[in-house]
């Protein structure tokens, strides 16, 4: 082997070309950082993900120039795992394609072009299980772009390129992106979809071992190869620039004999991407860097907390991460929360894990205010001493404040609380002590409010029903749920969930929803939010006899909203089939405007007549 030392090592490591050493039997001795990013081995990205494979409902979607050329040998009898089974595809035909791996009940979306002589773009835009997806092949820049939700994934392309993104059937996460030197890893669409064990990317990437490899086992057959035997075997002692093909990817390469007493040891390459020649290019590209590596921090940092707290809170769109991230912050406080929404959206739980977080082992009191007798509600909340009223036990009673001391009260619906209840809640929050009914001894306590309500608190407060006081009081830290409809990508991750968690409660064998049965659960509105989802599922399962849960088991009815005449019914009608077209198009005003067929005039006349802000 060429000896290689640390400062040969350092010194290649920061050159803007790459280098790569090979002895007189091909065996690399030198692979500096240039050299691993032009050809795949290493690559700078923002997103990252760990190593594994693809598993069955994982959503899977490609993008592939020409079918079998450069994606591994793949055929059309490997997308009948995706539950492609058209037999007019045919091998080198250009497909996009989103299945869900190993489950033939969900129909794929597809399109294909016969031949791989693409001369136009070539795109599919559709909303897919909850997951706003967009492919795109654009042959004049020669890229592949997918778009998943606000994720976005490139690559560029010479001829043939094979692009691929998984994404998790069961958290709805991204879980696998192709990304070039995919030859290299042996990660190509088939061997993924073979089952092949893929390598993590990103700051946890696994890095692939080239030192004392043979170059053939790393590069494909082809005219670098051929160059670098010639000028081993003595034929030429150097070959000047001349582009060849690295692994599909075009490269300019350069090879010198490396000489020693007249004996030739070995070869230096030298690589520079064909992608990377114009150098005016270098500043605008050090730019975008800088701002991917911005964007990722804010990512990544949003990732951890989705990854490793509050796991049990399905959900990974941009509301939910938001959502995680404010509960995140208020767990390592101690400030009173509010926590604002519609009913079913998870208030308690989301209440429940910012206790745990720091708090685990100390009281959670859970008090649902609306379930409380108004004469009961002092009693219960302050407790009483023995004979303070009629049916008064003789010993007295603890009530739930006293329960959570040292630990966290959580009042569900506080907006139901008395008038007279509000003032002494207030008394106790502003001064930390609590009296029992019938006591004027004062009891110290500590303790975390987070209060819940469906209701809107600044209304009340100017009903006269809420007082302003206790409101600012209250009013800390807000944390505001989300309603289902408003986080539709989430859907799919969230009914495998629940599918999961009551096929297990019942120990009845895991069952599956049929293509049919999901799109009409997606298309839902949800206005019961994540508790009627759940309800809705428990009774399908119910009455599913089978494996498999179609449309006919799910029962759900829409309801045409109570106007005081038919134009009122009809415009609450218009405001919502707005909304949801905004929610199918990510916020896109264009995109909703196209999917409804209506001028924009029109459109955004009907945004500011309801008040629709997206």
């Amino acid at each position: 082997m060429i000896e290689d030392s640390e400062l040969l090592r350092f010194v290649t490591d920061h050159l803007e070309e790459g280098i790569i050493l090979v002895d007189d039997e091909k065996r690399i001795s030198l692979f500096n950082e240039k050299a691993k990013r032009i050809t795949g081995i290493i690559f700078d990205r923002y997103a990252f993900h760990e190593g594994g494979k693809v598993l069955k409902d994982d959503i899977v979607i490609i993008a592939d120039m020409g079918i079998g050329n450069d994606d591994g040998n793949l055929s059309p009898e490997d997308l009948k795992k995706i539950n492609i089974t058209n037999k007019d595809i045919q091998s080198k035909d250009c497909l996009i394609a989103i299945g869900v791996f190993e489950n033939n009940k969900i129909k794929p979306v597809y399109k294909y072009i016969r031949g791989t002589n693409l001369n136009q773009d070539f795109s599919l835009d559709t909303n897919y299980l909850g997951f706003s997806i967009q492919i795109n092949v654009d042959v004049t820049k020669k890229n592949i772009q997918i778009k998943v939700n606000e994720n976005t994934f490139c690559v560029t392309f010479f001829e043939c390129f094979g692009h691929m993104v998984i994404i998790d059937g069961k958290t709805g996460k991204i879980k696998f992106f192709q990304e070039k030197g995919y030859t290299i890893k042996k990660e190509s669409i088939k061997e993924i979809l073979s089952g092949k064990v893929y390598l993590s990317k990103g700051d946890n990437r696994e890095s692939i071992q080239v030192f004392g490899k043979k170059i053939e086992d790393i590069f494909e057959k082809g005219k670098l190869l051929q160059y670098l035997e010639e000028v081993l075997s003595g034929q030429k002692n150097e070959i000047g620039n001349d582009f060849c093909e690295i692994n599909k990817r075009l490269v300019l390469c350069s090879i010198k004999a490396i000489q020693e007493k007249d004996k030739i040891v070995g070869a230096m390459i030298r690589i520079q991407d064909a992608s990377e020649l114009e150098k005016l290019l270098d500043d605008r590209n050090q730019i975008l860097m800088e701002i991917e590596k911005s964007y990722a921090n804010r990512t990544i940092s949003y990732g951890y907390i989705s990854e490793n707290f509050f796991q049990e809170f399905v959900g990974n769109s941009h509301s939910i991460n938001q959502l995680k991230y404010l509960a995140h912050k208020a767990s390592n406080t101690k400030f009173n929360v509010i926590i604002t929404g519609e009913s079913g959206t998870g208030k308690s739980l989301i209440a429940r894990l910012i206790h745990e977080k720091n708090n685990k082992h100390s009281p959670f009191v859970e008090v649902n205010c609306n379930a409380i007798a108004p004469t009961l509600f002092e009693s219960e909340l302050f407790g009483y001493v023995g004979g303070a009223f009629t049916g008064a036990l003789s010993s007295g009673r603890s009530g739930f404040f006293e329960n959570a001391n040292g630990g966290t009260i959580f009042l569900d619906e506080i907006g139901d609380l008395p008038l007279e209840i509000q003032v002494k809640l207030l008394h106790v929050l502003q001064n930390k002590i609590i009296y029992r009914v019938g006591s004027s001894k004062p009891i110290p306590i500590d303790v975390r409010v987070i209060a819940a309500t469906n209701k809107k608190l600044e209304e009340e407060v100017l009903n006269g029903t809420f007082r302003q006081d206790l409101y600012y009081r209250i009013n800390v830290f807000p944390i505001h749920m989300p309603p289902l409809r408003e986080h539709k990508s989430d859907l799919y991750t969230l009914i495998n969930r629940i599918l999961n968690k009551i096929c297990t409660r019942y120990d009845i064998e895991l069952k599956q929803f049929s293509g049919e049965a999901l799109d009409k659960l997606i298309r839902y509105d949800w206005p019961g939010n994540v508790r009627e989802l759940e309800n809705v599922i428990e009774r399908a399962v119910t009455l599913c006899d089978t494996n498999w849960i179609y449309p006919e088991h799910i029962n759900i009815k829409e309801f045409v909203a109570k106007g005081n005449s038919m134009r009122e019914q009809i415009e609450e009608a218009e405001k919502r089939i707005i909304k949801d077209a905004l929610i199918i198009a990510n916020g896109n005003k264009a995109k909703a405007m196209q999917d409804l067929d209506v001028s924009k005039s029109v459109f955004y006349e009907k945004l500011k007549k309801y008040f629709i802000q997206s």
